[in-house]
């Protein structure tokens, strides 16, 4: 039973049942109390609502996952590392990328999970470590007589600043890994799918729906990945092969967990005179103001899990899928409410961090 309430496909099914058995007595109460005629427009209308809503909703068909290969990247923490595990458990042939083999997320993976699954050393932005993960990949599905049916491009890196205080090199690291490293995985990777029909999984964010002051090169990237996985949606439909976009929200992935201070005091040594003088120091060292932030994150992967695997194994995987409340929140504020509301709001959901520049103020 603990199991079933876990699931979200078994949530959505029970919420739905729980919509349909709530909409009919509804429906039957309104028209007590309205015109005849008005009523039978409404009951028809409703019954409608009802039904498309659970038709589109309601769980798709699910593919047999034996003898099914995949390839994820970022699997070193955060979603990567727990998808890796669940889709082992499930059954699947599973290929962990890890930015480090033998650290300490590549080593749980190996020692928890099936033989099933194999870690890979696999830098995304590095094409020395694409081509060998990709020799690699194709001995095994030889070895195994399989066939690789899904990528899953995870992985990716943020850094917090703006283009005047980040280095160049950094802001050229991020479109290397969050968009830059999902192309060259499909671009070496896209035979083997070809083959099998399968399916691309791309993470993006809703960082790339919607701005957020001072992960500019972030949403860039994001933003970039994003698109290129609608442009593939459409241009691999000839060889059957299905895309989906996952947006995240208000998941505790380590993305930031990187070492602030020691980057914040590279990028003063780099900064120019002039930058200096305007921003000041303490712009170089930009703080969370949520001081627990953390509190606010979910370390539990386990709806984005299912959302990826849906989009593997469903026989109409949606074209996006949206996890966390901010996920499609952010970009409908931002996208849709006229700039007059819309500012106002924004500025206060995506003003996350501390930044004062000195110039500002004189």
């Amino acid at each position: 039973m603990n199991q079933f309430c876990q699931n979200p496909i078994a949530r959505k099914f029970v919420l739905l049942l729980i919509l349909s058995t709530i909409l009919i007595p509804v429906c039957f109460i309104v028209t007590l109390f309205i015109p005849c005629e008005v009523a039978t427009s409404w009951t028809v209308l409703m019954i409608l609502t009802s039904v498309v809503i659970i038709v589109v909703k309601m769980p798709q068909k699910r593919l047999p996952i034996e003898d099914k290969a995949v390839l994820i990247t970022g699997c070193d923490s955060g979603i990567g590392h727990s998808l890796a595990k669940q889709l082992d458990r499930a059954g699947f042939h599973v290929f962990a990328g890890c930015l480090s083999n033998e650290g300490e997320g590549s080593q749980e993976l190996r020692g928890q999970c099936s033989s099933r699954l194999q870690t890979l050393q696999l830098d995304v932005s590095n094409l020395s470590d694409v081509e060998s993960a990709l020799q690699l990949v194709q001995q095994q599905l030889a070895y195994k007589d399989i066939q690789l049916w899904g990528i899953v491009n995870n992985a990716g890196i943020c850094y917090i600043g703006n283009v005047e205080i980040m280095t160049e090199e950094d802001m050229q690291k991020i479109m290397a890994v969050n968009y830059m490293g999902p192309v060259n995985i499909c671009k070496h990777f896209l035979p083997l799918i070809r083959r099998s029909r399968g399916r691309i999984v791309n993470v993006a964010s809703n960082a790339g729906l919607a701005p957020v002051p001072l992960m500019g090169v972030y949403c860039a990237s994001k933003a970039a990945l994003g698109i290129m996985s609608e442009v593939w949606r459409y241009e691999l439909k000839m060889w059957d092969i299905k895309v989906s976009t996952i947006i995240p929200s208000g998941y505790k992935t380590g993305i930031m967990s990187y070492n602030m201070k020691a980057t914040g005091n590279r990028w003063w040594s780099q900064a120019s005179k002039t930058v200096k003088e305007d921003y000041g120091k303490e712009c170089f060292h930009i703080k969370f103001k949520q001081k627990n932030r953390d509190d606010f994150l979910s370390a539990e992967f386990t709806d984005i899990c299912y959302n990826i695997e849906d989009a593997l194994l469903s026989t109409n995987p949606k074209t996006h899928y949206y996890s966390g409340f901010l996920a499609k929140s952010l970009p409908f504020i931002y996208l849709y409410l006229p700039i007059w509301l819309s500012d106002p709001i924004m500025s206060i959901l995506v003003n996350w961090f501390e930044f004062n520049p000195i110039m500002q103020h004189s």
